[in-house]
């Protein structure tokens, strides 16, 4: 059946993250019982559910998704007692990173015929909007394929065909949510035009910025964001009354648990990273206190929180949460029994309190395996108070 576009405004987002964490084994069903107040908003957030070429194979997975992981996290989300406003897919949703479009094309079209199929995504008959944004598989290419400096470098076509496709598909749906992102050239100099790669989407007094985390600056770099234009959005947001919360989200993280590699490979590349957390921190620069809650991240096959980082020298208090385990390889420090597959649900009840829950099912060896459960609450976050009458 025809999907809406993606129109709607309502949604919210995450605010300072503190501590208070604790595991479960409790369902979705049984969540209903932790909220002391009713629920106004929420949200689901999650990157990274690519299979790598074993896992395709195995599991003859046309898309390269974990298809399992994928439709238990859609059905799960859709059992929640309330349904969130938005599902948030962070990149890497395929495996792509291949010259030109041809693989690309392929994933993409099989990706989208299982996620819009109402009877394998319940999400799509309540209709709940999916938001999809760029990682580096959807973007990029392999050294070997690309000629690259690095172990990565940008594949140009992919650019312009995800904003197309993803927009204008057979299935009619619409994954891309906002348009006013930055054009070609400008002061962040990128190649092409990035407007649908990078854009801001305003629902009610929340502002909620998505950012191409491998913006095409040059043939090489990789880990990329567009500065000049997140800087103008952060500052009109201060400048706005009407604004109260700013949430960015990017497929690579500030910090994650991977380390070496090249530069932008594991994280937003060091050149920017600094200068990057500081305009989260502080975007009108007069060390007024700063909209952002927190900054949202994937590509890490884990999840994680950080609650205060230092970045290039540039030590703040806007939070990080990395949730990279939608069913990709899982990293050598998410392993064992306390690692899982999953999503993030994130809060906002009646009385402005945000939490954030992070929910898992068990990944299994080999973490292809394609026989799953229902998730269970791993861990909640009391994300800080913000009074609905706060000025």
């Amino acid at each position: 059946m025809p999907m809406p576009p993606l129109k709607r405004r309502t949604a919210v987002f995450l605010a300072c993250i503190a501590a208070l964490c604790c595991g479960g084994g409790e369902t979705v069903a049984q969540s209903r019982e932790t909220a002391a107040e009713p629920v106004a908003l929420s949200f689901v957030f999650f990157g990274c559910n690519r299979l790598d070429k074993d896992g395709a194979e195995a599991t003859d997975s046309k898309s390269t998704a974990n298809v399992a992981q994928l439709l238990q996290s859609f059905q799960d989300i859709a059992r929640l007692p309330r349904l969130p406003q938005y599902v948030f897919l962070a990149g890497d949703i395929v495996k792509a990173k291949k010259p030109g479009t041809d693989a690309l094309a392929k994933q993409l079209s099989a990706w989208v015929k299982l996620a819009t199929n109402p009877k394998k995504n319940p999400l799509i008959g309540k209709g709940v909007p999916l938001v999809a944004f760029t990682g580096n598989h959807e973007l990029l290419v392999n050294q070997d394929d690309g000629d690259c400096k690095y172990a990565q470098c940008p594949n140009p076509p992919a650019y312009a065909y995800w904003p197309q496709f993803m927009e204008s598909n057979p299935a009619h749906y619409d994954f891309i949510a906002g348009d006013n992102g930055p054009k070609q050239g400008g002061p962040d100099g990128l190649l092409g035009d990035e407007s649908r790669l990078s854009y801001s989407l305003l629902s009610g007094d929340t502002l909620f910025v998505v950012l191409n985390t491998d913006s095409r600056i040059d043939r090489d770099t990789i880990g990329d964001v567009p500065l000049d234009w997140l800087k103008q959005q952060l500052q009109a947001a201060q400048r706005d009354s009407a604004v109260r919360h700013v949430f960015v989200m990017g497929h690579k993280p500030l910090q994650s648990s991977d380390k070496g590699g090249d530069p932008g490979d594991r994280t937003i590349r060091p050149d920017e990273a600094g200068a990057f957390y500081a305009l989260l921190n502080d975007p009108a620069g007069d060390g007024s206190p700063s909209k952002v809650r927190a900054y949202l991240a994937a590509h890490a096959h884990e999840w994680s929180h950080t609650a205060e980082l230092t970045v290039g020298g540039v030590s703040g208090k806007i939070p990080q949460i990395v949730a990279g385990n939608g069913g990709s390889p899982p990293n050598s420090a998410w392993q064992g029994k306390d690692a899982y597959f999953g999503y993030t649900l994130v809060e906002i009840g009646g009385d402005g309190t945000i939490t954030a829950k992070s929910y898992g099912r068990p990944i299994q060896a080999p973490y292809y395996q394609q026989n799953t459960s229902p998730a269970t609450l791993r861990a909640v976050y009391t994300l800080g108070t913000q009074a609905a009458t706060a000025p």
